[in-house]
């Protein structure tokens, strides 16, 4: 099963949430597939990302966006490309 993240600030912040909820929405599409799992920064699941800025994309272990919105399509561009490699 591939780990889809969002690492989020741990103070409200728009973009966080915003990410959150897009990446989760594609992660239920690919529930067989996919395990989503949602991190706050500074928590030391977090650290092993060597995150600085948050919102956070990471698929595997590897980060895909850091600091700035998605775009759905994105998500699944890179998600896609994460399953079949």
């Amino acid at each position: 099963m591939l780990q889809l993240t969002v690492i989020k600030s741990q103070s409200k912040c728009y973009t966080c949430g915003e990410t959150e909820q897009i990446v989760n929405e594609i992660a239920k599409s690919y529930s067989d597939k996919v395990e989503f799992q949602v991190i706050v920064q500074g928590s030391p699941e977090a650290a092993r990302f060597g995150i600085v800025t948050t919102p956070v994309v990471a698929i595997g272990n590897k980060i895909y966006s850091m600091g700035k919105p998605v775009i759905k399509e994105k998500v699944e561009n890179w998600l896609n490309k994460e399953l079949k490699g």
